[in-house]
């Protein structure tokens, strides 16, 4: 009987090291316990170059090559898995992926991974710019319990120096409207706690 993988899930607000929290992980399998760590990356995530993960802490491991993916369609990464450990004579050890609130499937896609064996790592966001679930991130945390694993929870400060629990979206330098897209090119973000977080049109 296989034995299922274990989860370990990253999660925080902007600027919290999430995924210089992900890449640190990986260097530690590859380096320390020689494991194949495969990284992967949503096509919706724009902060770095195409095909490579990329944390703003400039301290540590900066930077990974990864394997894009249409964020609508992870199932599409499976064939590229199976290639991959006919190449290198193996089972891959880990899956690693960053930004995982851009993930449509990210739930049964992880699911089906543990299922399977293998140990999967994700980083990412669970509240979007309004406050609200972003994606299907707030949803691993049944597998964390069902298949054991860990949640890592990491803090980022509001500029008044309290704890930052939202991502303020900010267009042209102003707080974006709660109607402007979940997911939209040119925005900026910063972390901002609950006095400070403002969402200008919130219906209620």
């Amino acid at each position: 009987m296989e034995v299922p993988g274990k989860l370990e899930l990253i999660v925080g607000p902007m600027r919290s090291n999430k995924t210089a929290e992900l890449l640190r992980r990986i260097e530690t399998r590859r380096q320390y316990a020689k494991q194949y760590v495969m990284l992967l990356k949503p096509s919706d995530d724009t902060k770095a170059a195409a095909g490579l993960v990329e944390s703003r802490n400039r301290q540590g491991c900066v930077a990974m090559e990864a394997i894009e993916f249409l964020s609508a369609d992870p199932w599409s990464v499976l064939p590229t898995l199976a290639e991959t450990e006919k190449s290198i004579g193996k089972r891959v050890d880990c899956i690693a992926i960053d930004e995982g609130q851009f993930v449509r499937d990210l739930f049964l896609f992880t699911k089906r991974l543990l299922e399977h064996g293998y140990d999967v790592m994700v980083s990412g966001l669970e509240l979007d710019f309004r406050g609200l679930p972003f994606g299907e991130m707030l949803e691993l945390n049944w597998l964390v319990r069902t298949f054991s694993g860990n949640i890592t929870e990491l803090v980022a400060y509001c500029s008044c120096g309290a704890k930052a629990l939202y991502p303020q979206r900010l267009i042209d330098g102003k707080p974006a409207s709660y109607d402007s897209p979940v997911i939209m090119a040119g925005d900026n973000y910063e972390p901002r706690c609950a006095e400070h977080f403002v969402l200008p049109g919130k219906p209620h």
